[in-house]
């Protein structure tokens, strides 16, 4: 969804596994006055929570499960005027490697309660980045976080990066730190909560499964246009 900052006078456009946690719960702080309260211990009762709140039985905790704050098709924003939009990308090789690293494991399914369903389909609970490829549309078939955090940047952004006012590179984070601490008119307090930590696990890919990651990622390069180089993703992952 579309963020609609009223401390900032700008529209965040939001994109799973590029720091949207972490944007939305700082621009909720920003225009709330206080820290969003849905982390820290409370965090071992999520599960339980969440099922809750979508039956809406009791309120939300997930910054993403907040009206106005949920991670929606492009289509569905809307942009008051006079805000400036802009949103955050980054590598899309990356950040597929980055959806399996947070999303794709036993942990993961145990806690969504996705592993009998994932086991079922004879799929590893535990796969290496080339066994999460070759597989990629099944695990997305059955599990929901591994498909909403591996959406084309197209259903976040819609057809044309061009609507945009500024589109920011993950990779250079301080220049968008920079436009919102302008915006805001003091130092922009960012931060980062989902943190994936240093996998062990294997990342390694054969020629087939990198030509595969490509062609999942080929529209997403598209998109994007000059920002990011097919090529140059091709070559970091032959070595």
């Amino acid at each position: 969804m579309a963020v609609v900052s009223q401390a900032l006078k700008a529209v965040y456009f939001d994109i799973t596994k590029i720091g949207s946690s972490s944007l939305k719960e700082t621009f909720w702080e920003l225009d709330h006055g206080e820290p969003f309260k849905g982390r820290g211990v409370r965090r071992v009762i999520n599960n339980l929570h969440w099922r809750l709140a979508r039956a809406k039985l009791i309120q939300p905790r997930n910054i993403h499960e907040q009206d106005g704050y949920r991670t929606q098709i492009f289509a569905k924003a809307v942009v008051p005027d006079g805000y400036a939009t802009f949103t955050l990308v980054r590598d899309p090789v990356a950040r597929i490697k980055s959806a399996w690293r947070d999303k794709v494991h036993r942990n993961q399914f145990r806690w969504r309660n996705e592993e009998m369903d994932i086991d079922n389909e004879g799929l590893p609970l535990d796969p290496t980045f080339g066994q999460f490829i070759d597989h990629f549309h099944d695990y997305r078939a059955v599990s929901r976080p591994v498909r909403v955090h591996t959406t084309l940047y197209s259903w976040h952004l819609g057809p044309d990066i061009d609507f945009f006012d500024h589109v920011f590179q993950l990779e250079a984070v301080d220049e968008m730190n920079a436009f919102l601490t302008q915006r805001l008119g003091r130092p922009f307090p960012g931060q980062h909560v989902n943190k994936s930590g240093t996998s062990r696990r294997d990342t390694t890919l054969t020629p087939r499964q990198i030509d595969a990651l490509l062609q999942i990622t080929q529209a997403d390069y598209t998109l994007l246009g000059d920002m990011y180089d097919i090529k140059v993703a091709e070559s970091s992952l032959a070595v």
